[in-house]
């Protein structure tokens, strides 16, 4: 298993933000394929992110630590509270 953060060049998932994306768009076409993200937004500890369905608009903000701890998401490991975020804010829509 491969460091979340690498303290020699400084990069994690957190700091890739079409990395990011992509992981936020992956759950959400498993949940739901009708909804899009409208907005991104990176801030120094967090993500924000605007999702909507139709004309109804929820924002999600993903933090650092849930975002690393989703670094493998590709083989289907993502963290359980950032998940549930997406799914709530899905609910929501």
């Amino acid at each position: 298993m491969p460091p979340q953060f690498n303290r020699y060049n400084g990069f994690g998932i957190f700091d890739d933000k079409g990395e990011v994306k992509r992981l936020v768009e992956y759950l959400i076409q498993n949940k739901d394929p009708e909804v899009t993200i409208d907005r991104l937004r990176k801030f120094e500890f967090s993500y924000l992110f605007t999702l909507s369905k139709g004309w109804k608009t929820k924002e999600v903000e993903l933090t650092r630590s849930e975002i690393e701890a989703s670094w493998d998401w590709k083989r289907g490991n993502v963290d359980e509270t950032l998940e549930k975020k997406i799914n709530d804010t899905i609910a929501q829509l």
